[in-house]
């Protein structure tokens, strides 16, 4: 078994856990620890990426996305909770984007006559969801942290979007 993977079975329930039982509290650090871990993330990307330049195949993407991160990042910490309308909508949009994956599913699925019940709950699900908490960000934070709670903790024993849909990518 991987180090990560490892990591994932004993660290995810625990943040899990923490999620669902303390929720407000999480919901008031958010904007921090978002930001903190995406300029954290946005820094190493950027580095990576500097220190592979100037190779004419570079992958300005990645460096791009890093930038964006980093902005993105420090924003949200200057903003603080100012920011919860913010975070609240980029995770809508990532919600939504989950939803049209599940969807695109579903449909290989009806083409291939297979099964497709679970990857049409799964849509409909995401999608409200999404929708929640794109029209209703402040109201329906508290609660979307105690879903990813649960999401978290059903990731850690391998229930996670990986075994149950095709296709997703991770940028």
């Amino acid at each position: 078994m991987k180090h990560t993977q490892k990591l994932i079975y004993c660290i995810f329930p625990i943040i899990g856990l923490i999620c669902i039982f303390f929720s407000d509290h999480i919901t008031a650090l958010l904007p921090y620890l978002l930001g903190s871990a995406m300029t954290a993330a946005g820094i190493l990307r950027v580095a990576d990426c500097l220190r592979s330049m100037p190779h004419p195949e570079q992958d300005y993407g990645r460096l791009s996305l890093g930038l964006i991160w980093l902005v993105v990042g420090i924003m949200f910490l200057i903003q603080g909770q100012n920011a919860i309308g913010a975070v609240g909508t980029v995770w809508a949009i990532i919600g939504i984007r989950k939803a049209a994956q599940s969807l695109d599913q579903m449909f290989q699925q009806i083409h291939k006559k297979e099964h497709f019940a679970l990857p049409a709950l799964t849509f409909v699900v995401r999608m409200t969801l999404a929708l929640a908490l794109l029209f209703h960000p402040f109201e329906k934070f508290s609660s979307h942290i105690v879903i990813l709670g649960f999401e978290l903790i059903a990731i850690s024993f391998g229930f996670s979007d990986r075994h149950i849909s095709v296709g997703e990518s991770d940028d």
